[in-house]
């Protein structure tokens, strides 16, 4: 599921990797060899080529030997033989990655987490797709925000009689609020009221 999200561009492994560096155990030359290597391998690019990993990430050879090794050995990618026309070939893949971003996220889905996805899948009267806890996560992992933040933009939500839908909580939580909108916000809800009704 993580792969398909990875190769049509939904997953943003970059942030991820830049949010999470330390606790993945990455040095920043690991981490700009690990991005080289997850942008080329999704533009179909799986063999390791040293010369022009130097030229696009300006680090020498020998730190780049050196990241590409612990990378290997803590399991950040592995490498598989493949039959090419020129006989076996050695090529990379980076599904060790994806695996250790899907243990991130169980490791980081807690009771708390739980209660986040019950209470979105309660109040929104649906079963959260794969796109919706990848989204849920992100806040929940990058953002910080805590289950009353997410009580409190459901609150929101219903006071301003606002449809309970992941996009919307995701567009609302930032406000942090549980009281009705202001007047200027009175405005823009009454503006998608009447919208919704007009498509009715």
């Amino acid at each position: 599921m993580l792969y398909d999200l990875y190769i049509n561009n939904y997953f943003d492994y970059r942030s991820f990797i830049l949010d999470n560096a330390y606790k993945l155990g990455l040095s920043p030359n690991d981490l700009l060899v690990l991005i080289y290597l997850l942008d080329e391998y999704k533009n179909n690019n799986k063999k390791i080529d040293i010369e022009g990993m130097e030229n696009k990430i300006l680090l020498h050879k020998n730190d780049i030997n050196n990241s590409l090794s612990l990378l290997l050995e803590n399991g950040f990618y592995n490498v598989i033989l493949v039959n090419d026309e020129n006989g076996l070939e050695e090529e990379i893949s980076v599904e060790p990655f994806l695996k250790k971003v899907e243990d991130f996220y169980t490791f980081n889905d807690d009771m708390t987490n739980k209660q986040i996805f019950a209470l979105i899948e309660k109040k929104s009267k649906r079963l959260l797709t794969a796109a919706d806890y990848e989204n849920i996560n992100n806040l929940i992992v990058n953002d910080k925000y805590k289950l009353s933040d997410f009580e409190n933009t459901i609150s929101y939500l219903e006071k301003a009689k606002l449809d309970i839908t992941v996009r919307n909580i995701i567009k609302y939580i930032e406000r942090k609020t549980a009281t009705l909108p202001d007047k200027e916000e009175d405005e823009s809800i009454v503006k998608e009221l009447l919208q919704k009704f007009k498509q009715r």
